[in-house]
C-alpha cells in the first residue's frame, strides 16, 4: 500500500528488495521523517548497487579486500543508538584544569568594609535572621517598586546552590525565586541532571524585581551583595551554579561574555563555581539549551566527586 502522493511501484520493482527499501525510505522522508536509524544489514542494503541489480553480489561486485567491519553483532552495536544515563554522560566530559579565584562576594575573605552599612548582618547565624533584615531593606530605589522581597528558597544545608540575576513578575508576586517560565525550565533541567529542587538552594543577586525586568544597576547590586554573601556564608555550598551574565560577573568579579566564562570550573578552597546561561536565554533562543545541559552535566560530575 502506497503513502498518499507516493509514486506507484512497477511489478518489476516489487521483485527488487533495494527498490522496495528505497521507495519506503523516500515515503518516510516525504511524510516528514528527518532522522532514521538503520540496522547494519539495512545500511549495507542501502549502500548497495542500483535497483536493477540483484541482492547477492557477483564476483565483479565483490571488492578484492572487503573492509573489516567486525562481526554482524559488532556492526549492530555500532549503529544501534545508545541512551546513556546522566552519570555516564557526565563521566564522558573531559577533566578541566580548575581556575583559581577569590570570590568577589568575599566568602571567607570578605572586605572589612563590606558590612559597614549593614553591620547587623555580622551577628546573623541563620537564614531566618538574614531574611528579616532583607525584608526591611530600603538601601536602593527598588524598595519603592517591589511587591515582595524574594529572599531565596530551598535546603539551607545544600551542597548545591543556584544564583540568578533578579526576581521576575511571578516571583515578585509570590515571593519565591524561579517560579515563572524560566523557573519551570530550570526545574526540568535540575531534575534531568538527577537533583531535586527541595535539596538545592536557589536565590538571586537582587532580592527585589527591577522595573520591566531590566538588567540590575551597579548600585542595586552593591546594596544586595552583603545579603547574598551572608547567605552563601551560612549555607556553605560546595558548588554554586551562576545563571546568566550578571550573576556570573558579580560572583567572579570579572568581565567577559557568557560564552567566554562558561565551560570552566572556578575554585576557591572547597567551593566550586560553574557558570551557565540563564534559563530565560534558553527560552528565547534554543541554541543555548545544549551548552546549558553540558554545564549541568559538569555540575553533576563535580557533585559526584564530593
Amino acid at each position: 500500500m502506497n503513502w498518499d502522493g507516493a509514486a506507484p511501484m512497477s511489478k518489476a520493482r516489487h521483485d527488487d528488495p533495494r527498490a522496495l527499501l528505497a521507495s519506503y525510505l523516500t515515503q518516510l522522508a516525504d511524510a516528514g521523517e528527518k532522522d532514521m536509524c538503520l540496522s547494519a544489514e539495512t545500511a549495507a542494503l542501502v549502500k548497495g548497487a542500483g535497483p536493477s541489480q540483484s541482492v547477492g553480489p557477483t564476483a565483479a561486485q565483490t571488492p578484492e579486500k572487503p573492509r573489516e567491519m567486525g562481526t554482524p553483532e559488532k556492526q549492530r552495536e555500532i549503529v544501534k543508538p545508545q541512551k546513556l544515563s546522566v552519570p555516564e554522560q557526565a563521566a564522558m566530559l573531559p577533566e578541566l584544569e580548575p581556575t583559581k579565584i577569590v570570590l568577589a562576594l568575599g566568602r571567607g575573605t570578605a572586605d572589612p568594609d563590606m558590612f559597614v552599612e549593614a553591620s547587623c548582618l555580622r551577628s546573623c547565624t541563620c537564614l531566618n535572621e538574614i531574611e528579616r533584615i532583607s525584608l526591611a531593606c530600603e538601601k536602593c530605589e527598588l524598595a519603592g517598586t517591589r511587591i515582595s522581597v524574594v529572599f531565596g528558597a530551598g535546603d539551607e544545608n545544600a551542597d548545591l546552590m543556584f544564583v540568578g540575576e533578579a526576581p521576575g513578575a511571578n516571583e515578585d508576586r509570590e515571593g519565591i525565586p524561579f517560579i515563572g517560565r524560566a523557573g519551570a525550565l530550570l526545574d526540568k533541567i535540575i531534575e534531568a541532571a538527577g537533583f531535586r529542587r527541595e535539596n538545592v538552594y536557589i536565590s538571586n543577586i537582587l532580592k527585589c524585581r527591577p522595573p520591566n525586568n531590566r538588567t540590575p544597576l551597579s548600585n542595586e547590586i552593591e546594596a544586595c551583595v552583603p545579603i547574598l554573601a551572608k547567605q552563601i556564608e551560612i549555607i556553605a555550598p560546595r558548588i554554586i551554579c551562576t545563571l546568566g551574565l550578571p550573576a556570573t560577573q558579580t560572583l567572579l568579579g570579572v568581565k567577559g561574555s557568557m560564552g567566554s566564562l562558561r565551560g570552566k570550573v572556578y575554585v576557591q578552597g572547597n567551593l566550586k563555581v560553574i557558570p551557565t546561561y540563564h534559563p530565560a536565554a534558553a527560552l528565547r533562543d534554543p541554541k543555548y539549551k545544549r551548552p546549558m545541559w553540558e554545564d549541568f552535566l559538569r555540575i553533576r560530575k563535580e557533585y559526584d566527586k564530593l
